[in-house]
């Protein structure tokens, strides 16, 4: 009895049963790939066309996760800066040093670093982008200010600290690094920025 051929089904290509979970790699590819594009293009140039043929996936496949191009951008944003693997630990230098360490692993990558920037020149141009862009950064400035609440509650930051300003105070030289002057963002900066951070709010 002769053996029949076994018929590969491309990942992307596979019926999808109800409930099945999504492929991790189908996510991530797809993701990597719009960091890649968004960089390169903006807004204005992505398209879901070259995402897809990076990604080596359909263009469905792209359209069933994100049903646009600025819920795509911003999914990948998330994914390429998520700092939720990060662990304060109650010492309030070593969280400080987290936070900007995270923002300088982002801004000194050369791909994410690009598409940070795209992303902060187009979000005032696209209501849409700029109403999840908004969100996006909310999230990730409440972390901050949340670990800066509970280092005030153990008097290690002066009482009626204004936590939302302090986080600007903390993160805001890198940035104006970042967009601004150009100048490196090492560990140097790191240490003063933190140092003064400590000496302009401790009690």
């Amino acid at each position: 009895m002769g053996s029949q051929a076994q018929v590969v089904v491309p990942i992307e290509l596979e019926v999808r049963r109800p409930g099945r979970p999504r492929s991790h790699e189908a996510d991530q590819a797809i993701l990597d790939a719009a960091i890649e594009e968004y960089g390169e293009h903006g807004l204005g140039g992505l398209t879901v066309d070259a995402v897809a043929a990076r990604a080596g996936v359909s263009k469905a496949t792209v359209y069933r996760r994100y049903p646009s191009k600025a819920d795509l951008v911003i999914a990948a944003a998330q994914a390429a800066c998520d700092d939720t693997t990060q662990t304060f630990t109650g010492d309030l230098r070593h969280d400080l040093r987290c936070v900007v360490e995270h923002l300088q692993a982002v801004m000194n990558d050369a791909r994410v670093g690009r598409a940070a920037r795209m992303l902060i020149a187009d979000a005032p141009c696209d209501e849409q982008l700029q109403r999840l862009h908004r969100e996006f950064v909310r999230q990730k400035r409440q972390r901050t200010m949340a670990m800066l609440g509970e280092a005030v509650q153990r008097g290690e930051l002066r009482a009626g600290l204004d936590c939302a300003l302090a986080t600007d105070q903390l993160v805001g030289p890198l940035f104006y690094r970042f967009l601004v002057t150009g100048e490196p963002i090492d560990d140097r900066l790191l240490d003063t920025v933190v140092d003064a951070f400590l000496r302009a709010h401790r009690p």
